[in-house]
């Protein structure tokens, strides 16, 4: 892995990080025929979370693209825009299979492993869910404690103990109450809403609007190391979403089948 030394060269390379993100080609190509150091520098950019800064290969962004733009969920008025973005993902992609010489490449990352960059909570943390509840306590109340479970693993997006934990039929649509006066007020604790909710507000209100702004992104000459964080945050917290909301409700459509 090539070092970043300071935080002036990992700046720099905010041009090719952006170009990345918004899947132009065209501009990774043209940023590695100006500074092919830098760009070879790409597979450790620094990005800040709340507790430490992270070494990210920015290749990634093109999978975090691919796992948001793939789902049919998007309202037909911007299908158009969607299909866009998908093609350029595509392009994209097979920029990176030529550059490594082979078809078949994946995300090098665990989502969690950035969790202090997005809605996530400690992985290492396995007996609580929500706000800091106690799973022991929710168990007292009748719950089943594999459904609890699932709730913490997906929360913290664990995807091998969520798959294995929905294999043992876990259920992802629970919704947990403390008490009588929380279910009559409806406020509980249910994994395929909190996880449903975030992909909607991050995919309409912040991915998708930056998407439209494309341009004040890639030519303002002086973005700053926040906005670079953001971006990367909401991007990595979309496709992680998306992706265990895929895993979760795969397990329901597959018990409706049988």
């Amino acid at each position: 892995m090539n070092i970043i030394n300071n935080e002036t060269e990992n700046a720099k390379l905010y041009e090719l990080f952006l170009a990345i993100y918004f899947n132009d080609v065209e501009k990774v190509i043209d940023f590695k025929n100006r500074y092919p150091q830098l760009y070879a520098m790409k597979n450790s950019f620094l990005i800040d979370g709340q507790k430490e800064t992270h070494s990210f290969d920015l290749m990634n962004l093109t999978f975090f693209n691919q796992a948001i733009w793939s789902v049919d969920s998007w309202i037909n008025e911007i299908r158009p825009f969607i299909e866009k973005i998908r093609q350029q993902t595509t392009q994209m992609l097979d920029y990176w299979r030529s550059e490594l010489g082979r078809h078949d490449i994946m995300r090098t990352i665990e989502y969690n492993h950035y969790w202090d960059c997005f809605y996530c909570e400690d992985p290492a943390v396995t007996n609580e869910i929500g706000l800091s509840e106690s799973i022991q306590d929710y168990v007292k109340n009748g719950y089943r404690e594999i459904d609890l479970m699932l709730y913490n693993r997906a929360e913290c997006f664990d995807f091998i103990e969520t798959k294995r934990l929905l294999e043992l039929e876990a259920n992802p649509d629970i919704t947990f109450y403390e008490n009588k006066e929380d279910e009559m007020r409806y406020n509980g604790y249910n994994i395929l809403d909190r996880i449903g909710d975030e992909c909607s507000f991050l995919g309409s209100c912040e991915v998708l609007p930056y998407f439209k702004k494309y341009d004040f992104y890639v030519y303002y000459s002086n973005i700053s190391k926040k906005i670079i964080n953001n971006l990367f945050g909401d991007l990595l917290g979309l496709a992680a979403h998306e992706e265990m909301y895929k895993l979760l409700t795969s397990c329901l459509y597959d018990k409706k089948q049988s």
